[in-house]
């Protein structure tokens, strides 16, 4: 008789055990800010022994990481299945399709989202967002940046400015629509990816005022000034 696969069976079960400590930690981070949380305050929160705990992640670090890492994987498999449904893109814009899911996932839970990327949650929870966020950026950026425009910077300059809005967005009142924020962002997106840096040596502009100042120079010399 073949024996039953239990690896699945144990596979739901270190998944719950993942989702629990997780949830945990971050209902920790909006109540008490990073920095004031143990490890043994997340096994208490999650009902899980240290054992157990240290059996999934090395530490509380790494717990943040991991977490952080699952929901880069669900926005970007979203963001596939929409570039699957929108067509091939090019390099003509990019497409972002991340943001979305990221600005609908914050609205879902705005309370927790403020915890986690306002000035309570500690420099080290703030970074390991602003890292993921950087992360999906640079995987959607087209490959063939514009002239003048390094990709680094752009995927730099994006995922900050992306922080920072969501930042402001979580904390109003009465938020613009998850849509209307995308469509905002995505706008900004592609002015910044579309900007060209002119070479101060190279450009019309550039050379026009060297040549003016060379014929300056010249009559000068020849009024004896």
């Amino acid at each position: 008789m073949t024996p039953l696969p239990i690896k699945p069976a144990l596979d739901r079960r270190s998944q719950r055990t993942r989702d629990a400590l997780r949830d945990a930690l971050v209902d920790l981070i909006a109540e008490r800010g990073w920095d004031d949380i143990t490890v043994q305050d997340v096994c208490n929160q999650a009902n899980i022994g240290r054992s157990t705990f240290y059996s999934h992640y090395t530490g509380k670090d790494a717990l943040l990481v991991g977490g952080f890492e699952d929901l880069q994987a669900e926005l970007q498999r979203q963001a596939r299945a929409k570039s699957a449904l929108d067509g091939t893109q090019t390099g003509a814009a990019p497409r972002l399709g991340f943001v979305l899911g990221l600005i609908e996932h914050a609205h879902e839970q705005r309370k927790i989202f403020r915890g986690l990327i306002g000035r309570r949650s500690g420099y080290v929870v703030q970074q390991r967002f602003r890292d993921m966020v950087m992360r999906l950026v640079v995987n959607e950026l087209p490959a063939d940046a514009p002239d003048g425009l390094p990709r680094e910077a752009a995927a730099r300059c994006l995922s900050a400015a992306f922080v920072e809005l969501l930042s402001w967005w979580v904390e109003q009142a009465n938020p613009m629509s998850s849509t209307a924020l995308e469509a905002q962002f995505i706008q900004l997106a592609q002015a910044v990816w579309h900007a060209q840096v002119a070479d101060p040596h190279t450009s019309p502009a550039s050379a026009t005022a060297t040549q003016t100042a060379v014929k300056r120079r010249e009559s000068y010399k020849q009024t004896g000034l």
